[in-house]
């Protein structure tokens, strides 16, 4: 019997939780607007209406898109058709119906669109936390070590493909959950609909249903074979059918276009050089050890000591099943669901981990590649929580002690950071980075710097000429700048001679000296503006002293 004093408990409860999700939803719209623009954002809004071309032409409808996007390609013709467009097509249908027909507000619509997407993640896996645990402050610890990560924080805003696919990842791995525990119709629909949205914006997803389909058959319990070979052909129909279905590409040519997409992102080509531990490596050759360095740089201390506990303990239910499993029952390598769980979520975490290292794929850009995985690791930790909480309640006590005072660091440095917490490393190494990682690979924060620049100069010296000394493209920072602004700035790429200022973000291509651009700053520009963060260089301006009208 539920006594009083226990329900005026969970009443405060889930009150908590509610505001906590309520208050961070009232931060997010009422931000969404301070972040600059990511390098692909251009890329993937120009994927969207090649599709909503292509279906427009398929329907009949005679539709002008140029105003939106100028000389929009032919699907089958298009560089880029490999990707998946769950997220993009909608979003290009929803600018054109709504006639959105500046690059600003279609960039800010789709930040907003972004974060709503992972803000109702973040509830999703608040739920499906709590399916697996039956614990309302575990639950709640999973989405905030979700929430307030920073780097994870920030892209929430404009990262439309890692956050995307992660939140969708997150959503289909609940609907696999319901699926291996319930195992009736509904459940196989709405895994099989969801998985396919995930895969929809990234093929990798694909091990994804094959996972979950090796648990269903291979779960030992009562339920009648036939019902599971059934049950598991409908679900690989169903799945393949809303593939087809949500991705366009597929629509033509199915499973070649299928495997196209596959090989592609099975070893993406790009050929660039990133900076690692302070030296240029090929993108294509990244050592073992890439994603583990990068997720433990990035990520808070203690939200990663917690995970590493969780693998090492989820590994230890694995072996001592594996080699007891004459004595378990029916010959599982779990007792119980909740082992269950434990063993598939492990599976879900180092199959694509295993993958990247034999396959030897191309990673680059921290290991936003594999922001994927930080939800099922984060379960991961969960499941040593909970174990410790049933066998030492002091110890779990202090380990949420640890996490809270975790959690008021972080928040303190998305707040200070604000809104560039995607240059974070975590404390431990921030003052060890300068120089040995790159920052702002993406350029988000060249809106920053641009904006500091329109502000001290005077109205007669527009436009300003401005080249760059790396990897980066201005003109894709004027896309969400308000149109004024934007013109008042002349990005004229390469040629310092002709600039009144060079920009660069330290983030080379390649070798500075093989490359064929003038990535070296000449002697007569000396230092305008630094953008720095916790005492590392973001980007930067150098003024020339030579022939600049600016003074």
């Amino acid at each position: 019997m539920i006594t009083v004093k226990q329900t005026k408990k969970k009443f405060k409860i889930n009150l908590l939780i509610f505001f906590i999700f309520l208050i961070y939803f009232i931060i997010g719209v009422n931000i969404y607007k301070d972040y600059g623009i990511s390098f692909d954002e251009n890329i993937n809004r120009d994927n969207g209406f090649v599709s909503l071309k292509y279906i427009f032409e398929k329907i009949g409808i005679n539709a002008d898109l140029s105003k939106f996007v100028v000389d929009i390609p032919n699907l089958s013709d298009y560089k880029d058709k490999a990707y998946g467009v769950v997220f993009d097509l909608p979003l290009a249908f929803l600018e054109f119906f709504f006639d959105i027909d500046n690059t600003r507000d279609a960039f800010l619509f789709r930040h907003l669109i972004n974060f709503i997407l992972f803000f109702i993640s973040t509830i999703v896996f608040f739920i499906l936390c709590n399916q697996i645990f039956q614990d309302k402050v575990l639950s709640l610890i999973g989405s905030l070590s979700l929430i307030l990560s920073p780097r994870i924080f920030a892209e929430s805003f404009y990262n439309p493909k890692d956050i995307i696919f992660m939140s969708l990842f997150i959503i289909a791995t609940l609907f696999s959950v319901k699926f291996l525990r319930d195992k009736n119709n509904s459940s196989i629909i709405l895994a099989a609909f969801f998985t396919s949205l995930a895969v929809g914006v990234r093929i990798v997803g694909i091990y994804l249903p094959l996972i979950t389909l090796f648990f269903f058959l291979f779960n030992t319990d009562n339920t009648n074979t036939k019902f599971k070979i059934f049950s598991s052909i409908k679900y690989l129909f169903l799945f393949l059918g809303f593939l087809v279905f949500l991705w366009p590409l597929l629509w033509e040519d199915t499973f070649s276009n299928l495997l196209v997409a596959y090989n592609e992102f099975k070893n993406y080509p790009w050929k660039g050089e990133i900076l690692y531990f302070g030296k240029f490596i090929n993108a294509e050759f990244t050592p073992w050890h890439y994603f583990f360095v990068w997720f433990l740089l990035t990520t808070p201390v203690i939200f990663s000591v917690i995970i590493i506990f969780g693998v090492i303990y989820t590994f230890f239910i694995f072996f001592r099943n594996l080699f007891q499993i004459e004595v378990i029952k029916n010959n599982n390598l779990w007792r119980e669901n909740y082992e269950m769980f434990g063993i598939f979520f492990l599976m879900v975490t180092i199959t694509p981990i295993l993958l990247v290292i034999l396959f030897n794929s191309t990673l680059y850009s921290g290991w936003r590649q594999l922001y994927f995985l930080y939800p099922p690791l984060i379960i991961l930790g969960l499941f040593f929580l909970n174990f410790l909480k049933k066998i030492n309640i002091k110890y779990f006590r202090i380990f949420i002690l640890i996490f809270s005072i975790q959690s008021l660091f972080s928040i303190y440095n998305i707040i200070k950071m604000h809104p560039h917490q995607h240059v974070y490393f975590n404390g431990l190494v921030n003052s060890f980075i300068k120089g040995e990682f790159a920052l702002d690979y993406w350029g988000v924060s060249n809106s920053q710097t641009l904006n500091h620049l329109l502000k001290n100069t005077n109205n007669d010296e527009f436009p300003i000429k401005i080249s760059s000394a790396s990897f980066t493209d201005l003109n894709k920072t004027k896309l969400i700048m308000e149109a004024a602004d934007a013109n008042k700035i002349n990005f004229i790429e390469d040629r310092h001679y002709e600039s009144d200022f060079i920009f660069t973000n330290y983030y080379y291509f390649t070798r500075p000296i093989y490359n064929k651009k003038r990535y070296t700053i000449p002697d007569y520009f000396k230092s305008y503006y630094k953008f720095e963060i916790n005492g590392n260089i973001v980007n930067e301006l150098f003024i020339n002293m030579k022939n600049s009208k600016i003074k």
